[in-house]
């Protein structure tokens, strides 16, 4: 006889067991699954967001920085605030950068530097790949000035260095010319003359080499001249000249940074006599006061074709400085309408030319008469604003537009411009 089988079957309560065990079981990885989900969502966000904030950030610090504060609103606390819109991965951000130039003048030590409290030359961005660098020390001056005595009176004692001081004047010529190469070589040399009578006598450094391009693919950027002035005494005359050639006629800047002597004190060979004793001969503020400058530029003859000329002409060589305080508005605005002649107070001589070596205080083209300081394009070394320095960028992300945008940022990028 067929014994039969046990087909019962689960009850009830071992089902409800089962399911209990397998709701233990299953939960923590359904759970961390869905931790995972949500971590990847977030994350995925976060990338999204980060690289619409990046996109801006890097597009701000390959701007001129004028540019961007141009389409900034200036905030209460000095910042500025420039908001845009950007698209990453098919998601709308609207991305915000604060610009502070705060962070590197505020609750500064007595050690600390206060990247924001003097006018300065944008050597931030200087590259020896498009830029000409020339610092003219002191000792160079002192050997020519020796020289001088020894032709004109053969010796070298203190007394005749300061009469040969007394009258000498000094020229520094930047020239920016072809190579044989093709590219570009930018030279510097200083000229020092002295009149004895009806003769002029004159010495110089050989012409020395700053900035080549054997290419012929690179554009010069910007030629950055430091210098120690050549102070006039008691008297307010121009004893020095500062003189670009832009035999090319390609677009640069060129930066004119008058340098402080230093202090009295100390046994650096820069300070020996007859420049660095002479130049103290009273306070910083008279010796400023009574300093004057010949800044003279020379370009090839601008064609209309070439240079278009207008209200605003098109500058070919610019030129940057802080021999005059022109962040002071009115006095940048003379030097650009007005023929040097006219300018009140004036510590720059600027005269052009583009023809020849006449150089004049106005220029006539094609009927219009325009100042030297137009064509120059003369402004300041810190432009006519503090936002020309150095600033503290802050950008951030919110997924939206409009009224849409979300409350907290999603993404942050923090970094320096200037």
């Amino acid at each position: 006889m067929e014994k039969k089988g046990n087909n019962k079957g689960f009850s009830l309560l071992e089902l409800l067991v089962a399911v209990a065990i397998l709701a233990v079981i299953v939960t923590p990885f359904l759970m961390a699954f869905l931790t995972t989900t949500r971590i990847n969502a977030s994350t995925k966000e976060a990338q999204r967001a980060k690289f619409a904030a990046t996109n801006v950030m890097e597009d701000i610090r390959s701007r001129d920085v004028d540019s961007v504060i141009a389409n900034s609103v200036k905030q209460d606390d000095g910042t500025y605030l420039y908001t845009t819109t950007q698209v990453s991965d098919g998601v709308d951000y609207t991305v915000e950068a604060i610009l502070d130039p705060k962070a590197y003048t505020d609750d500064k030590t007595d050690e600390a530097t206060d990247y924001n409290a003097e006018k300065m030359a944008n050597i931030y961005g200087m590259n020896s790949a498009y830029d000409g660098f020339y610092e003219l020390d002191a000792t160079t001056d002192n050997s020519k000035v020796e020289q001088l005595a020894e032709i004109l009176l053969g010796n070298r004692d203190k007394e005749t260095l300061q009469n040969v001081y007394d009258s000498v004047n000094r020229e520094i010529v930047l020239t920016i010319s072809n190579n044989d190469k093709g590219g570009t070589d930018v030279k510097v040399r200083s000229i020092y003359t002295m009149p004895s009578g009806a003769k002029i006598n004159t010495v110089s450094t050989q012409d020395q080499i700053i900035y080549t391009d054997t290419t012929g693919e690179i554009d010069l950027r910007g030629i950055y001249l430091f210098y120690n002035p050549l102070y006039n005494g008691t008297k307010r005359q121009a004893r020095e000249t500062i003189t670009v050639v832009n035999e090319k006629g390609n677009k640069c800047t060129v930066y004119l940074c008058k340098q402080e002597w230093p202090s009295t004190t100390g046994t650096d060979a820069d300070k020996s006599f007859p420049f660095f004793e002479y130049c103290h001969y009273n306070d910083k503020n008279t010796r400023n006061a009574n300093y004057l400058v010949n800044v003279r530029l020379k370009e090839p003859n601008r064609a209309d074709s070439e240079i278009p000329l207008g209200d605003n002409p098109d500058v070919v060589t610019s030129i940057r400085t802080n021999i005059d305080d022109l962040s002071d508005i009115s006095k940048l605005e003379q030097y650009q309408t007005m023929s040097s002649t006219k300018v009140l107070n004036a510590r720059l001589n600027l005269t052009y030319t583009n023809h020849g070596d006449n150089y004049s205080y106005e220029k006539n083209i094609n009927g219009t008469t325009y100042p030297a300081g137009q064509l120059m394009g003369i402004r300041d070394l810190s432009g006519v604003e503090v936002r020309d320095h150095v600033f503290k960028v802050t950008v951030n992300a919110y997924k939206g537009i409009g009224d849409s945008r979300e409350s907290e940022a999603s993404g942050t990028v923090t970094s320096t411009t200037q």
